[in-house]
């Protein structure tokens, strides 16, 4: 019902008396849409215009989103870290993993769909149960309502553990690699131990960023700014070795585990777990001078872009991939990620020319560049009262620091292994926790109201404001919540298909496929 109508009902009910009803038993009602409502329930499921239809819960938690390691970011920064986890590990080992284009490409477009359906999936259901964050969403979907206290902190401390499990392994395969593409160029006749000696000035350089308080500080940005930059100019020494023909493939990378072949790291490129913080960061940029915030940016506009460039610049990688200059017995190590096995053996034969050095540097510096911002966005470790109440110093921040550091110095073996439980659980949890929240929510739990009131501890808002009294439980109320309810799950039903795709044939078929190549079954 309109304001107008609304506001005129009132007033013919103030003049009736006190004791009028607010609606007649013998009225005849109608459902009446507003043009205005009818044009936004319409276009709601596929706009890709601002997001200020949702309603503004981040007022109640500005002061919390501003201490957060994610705090409130420009439009340009929020897209700059939607786009760089792309452009990581997955796509500097894709060159190298002789597939062809058959597979790589099918692959590719595949694992971009559902990246973006499974941002799209995230930043739905984070309207819908009014959270912006994910360890939220969580608790809204499988431990809703009163009596379930120990059931919601038993599933926050697991994600938690889940989210910091994950980061931890990214940053120590992140500053492992790093290390490995470096160490052909160290002289094998210094007596000092070169990974020790480089992991530890690794760490050293990149401590400054690591101290920074959050994602918006600038020295981290300016950070960010550099490794994308760096990702650019290995990328412009892989064409350049391409064009050369020095071009070296090999698709076992016994150094990243079993796990890691072509198709599973094409997946491995759009994975991400950055997407509701950055979501909340959008909706909480503050306007310069102003208390109130500016007309927002779409955030869906902003993932589909970032995904568009990941895919245009890892197109040619696929290429160069498919048809490599080299083949793998004319060189025993990797030209871009070399395994330890082969170094200690001292097999150095380094390819001639200087675009083999530049894809080193440049490789080891876009992945060193991004571990600070993974270790800063980790959930903290329960530190004891008393050792908080002693120091000031970040003791959560330099144990994780330390255990990252040293995981990364463990034998290849661990290395594998650290790789193949990355592996999973990131591409479990970009693109199947998704798809399972979506799913239990909408298929397992009764719908949130959209204009009927809400039972007394409801985390559901009623949107229907000025109603009141008996005009609540009208009839008229009631059909137009039938009404809504329908056309929301029509529109759902592109989204439940792609749901249930992510996971049955990804989520269950990829636990399979692990599950054999582990016991070596194919």
């Amino acid at each position: 019902m309109s304001s107008s109508r609304r506001s005129s009902s009132s007033s013919q009910s103030s003049q009736a008396g006190p004791s009028a009803p607010l609606i007649s038993p013998h009225s005849e009602l109608i459902l009446v849409q507003d043009e205005e409502e009818e044009d936004a329930t319409r276009n709601e499921a596929f706009d890709f215009s601002s997001d200020d239809d949702l309603a503004d819960d981040l007022d109640t938690q500005s002061e919390r989103l501003k201490a957060s390691a994610i705090p409130p970011l420009s439009p340009t920064l929020v897209f700059l870290y939607l786009l760089t986890p792309f452009l990581k590990l997955g796509p500097m080992l894709v060159p190298t993993s002789d597939t062809p284009l058959s597979h790589s490409i099918p692959a590719l477009v595949v694992f971009s769909l559902l990246a973006a359906a499974s941002r799209q999936l995230l930043y739905m259901l984070s309207k819908y149960v009014h959270k912006t964050d994910l360890e939220e969403v969580v608790l809204d979907t499988f431990a809703r309502g009163g009596g379930k206290e120990r059931t919601r902190q038993m599933l926050r401390w697991t994600m938690r553990l889940g989210t910091g499990t994950v980061r931890v392994l990214l940053a120590t395969v992140y500053l492992r690699q790093s290390v490995d593409v470096v160490l052909p160029y160290i002289p094998t006749k210094w007596s000092f131990p070169s990974r020790i000696v480089l992991t530890v000035v690794y760490a050293l350089f990149i401590l400054p960023l690591y101290l920074a308080p959050s994602l918006g500080a600038r020295r981290l940005v300016y950070g960010t700014w550099a490794s994308l930059l760096a990702y650019f100019l290995w990328f412009g020494a892989v064409s350049f070795a391409h064009a050369k023909g020095a071009l070296v493939a090999n698709p076992d990378w016994p150094h990243m585990g079993a796990l890691w072949q072509g198709i599973t790291t094409i997946a491995f490129i759009f994975a991400t777990s950055w997407t509701l913080p950055l979501y909340a960061a959008l909706r909480g940029t503050p306007q310069p001078g102003s208390p109130k915030r500016p007309r927002r940016s779409s955030f869906k506009v902003l993932s589909v872009v970032s995904v568009l460039v990941a895919i245009g610049l890892t197109v040619p990688l696929c290429i160069f991939a498919a048809s490599p200059n080299v083949p793998v017995s004319a060189y025993p190590w990797l030209c871009f990620q070399i395994g330890a096995d082969s170094y200690k053996r001292g097999m150095q034969v380094i390819p001639e020319g200087s675009h083999s050095v530049l894809i080193a540097v440049s490789n080891a510096i876009n992945l060193l560049l991004t571990i600070p911002a993974i270790l800063i966005t980790t959930p903290s470790l329960p530190v004891p009262l008393a050792i908080r109440r002693a120091t000031n110093l970040p003791i959560s921040k330099a144990v994780l620091y330390i255990i990252t550091v040293a995981l990364s110095l463990l034998p290849e073996a661990a290395s594998a292994a650290f790789g193949n439980i990355l592996l999973v659980l990131t591409l479990a949890s970009t693109y199947v926790l998704p798809a399972v929240i979506h799913i239990t929510i909408h298929n397992f739990k009764r719908p949130l109201a959209i204009v009927l009131p809400t039972p007394s501890g409801s985390p559901n808002t009623p949107r229907a404001e000025g109603l009141t009294g008996e005009a609540l439980a009208d009839e008229l109320l009631q059909r137009k919540e039938r009404t809504l309810q329908r056309r929301r799950l029509g529109r759902r039903l592109v989204w439940d298909v792609l749901a249930w795709i992510m996971a049955i044939p990804i989520g269950a078929g990829g636990l399979a496929w692990t599950i054999g190549k582990l016991a070596r079954k194919w």
